[in-house]
């Protein structure tokens, strides 16, 4: 049974700033926040959480009734960063790189956020199931794809996230930029952007139409190659492959706590020699 690399999201727009329980964050449109049903005997992890603010620091807290504790579980500081022109509050990596924290299924999370009033946030998480039953995802260890490359290639997608917090419209991967080619089979390798926001997503075909997420970091030596390093901090395949005639009908979106309006993302894929079977 595959894997699946995915996540859900969360947000509050014009918080109080009060308290805890005065500011809980709402799943994202069409997400939920239950772990869903992953094959039994297998694991589920959160890899990643992915936070902006649109305006200062804040503390986060995510919990549930087997997630840590079922009073504030993780309790985490986001820092805003005032050096920063633009988005300057987002996103913050909340997780260690290489520490990825078990979720249980059926478990039902909370996001509960402490901060300043009138405050925009976005969460999302990157999630990894083991064995997800009813899953058609092409997901590849580098190891499978780099001794394959035959060339590489960079496309720019324009990826407007919603203007209230959540997902904006859904725009196709070759848009603006159609050179992927023929029958051909490439390996998202990892992405730039020129402004930085809390998170970008693909969904298609060879995602299995769950959103893999992308945060839309400001340091672009973190996400040229997102998905590589994912892999290599793993014994899991992390590196997403994404067919040339699938391009039509693979889509990107986007959130943002800022209202960041239009950017610019460029994806940068190795086209494989041959087709990947894996």
């Amino acid at each position: 049974m595959p894997p699946l690399l995915t996540s859900f999201g969360a947000f509050i727009q014009n918080a109080t700033g009060s308290a805890f329980a005065s500011d809980p964050l709402a799943a994202l449109s069409g997400d939920s926040l239950s772990i869903p049903n992953y094959h039994e005997g297998s694991r589920g992890y959160m890899e990643e959480i992915i936070s902006g603010n649109s305006a200062h620091k804040m503390e986060l807290s995510i919990f549930g009734n087997r997630f840590g504790d079922p009073i504030r579980g993780l309790r985490l500081q986001h820092m805003f960063n005032p050096t920063n022109s633009g988005a300057d509050g987002e996103p913050q990596l909340l997780l260690p790189p290489n520490y990825d924290v078990p979720v249980y299924k059926g478990d039902t999370l909370s996001f509960a956020v402490l901060c300043t009033a009138a405050d925009n946030v976005d969460v999302v998480c990157q999630m990894y199931y083991e064995n997800m039953d009813g899953v058609a995802q092409r997901l590849a260890r580098w190891s499978a794809v780099s001794g394959r490359i035959a060339k590489s290639i960079a496309v720019e997608v324009t990826i407007t996230p919603g203007t209230t917090g959540n997902y904006g419209t859904a725009v196709a991967l070759n848009a603006n930029d159609d050179r992927l080619v023929g029958d051909k089979d490439y390996a998202l390798v990892g992405y730039t952007c020129d402004l930085p926001a809390c998170c970008f997503f693909i969904k298609g075909p060879d995602t299995g139409n769950y959103r893999i997420p992308m945060p839309g970091h400001w340091d672009e030596r973190k996400t040229a190659g997102w998905f590589q390093d994912q892999d290599f901090r793993r014994q899991t395949p992390h590196v997403p492959i994404i067919n040339a005639l699938n391009k039509a009908t693979t889509f990107l979106d986007g959130v943002s706590s800022t209202n960041v309006g239009a950017v610019k993302v460029s994806l940068l894929f190795a086209e494989l020699d041959t087709a990947f079977f894996g």
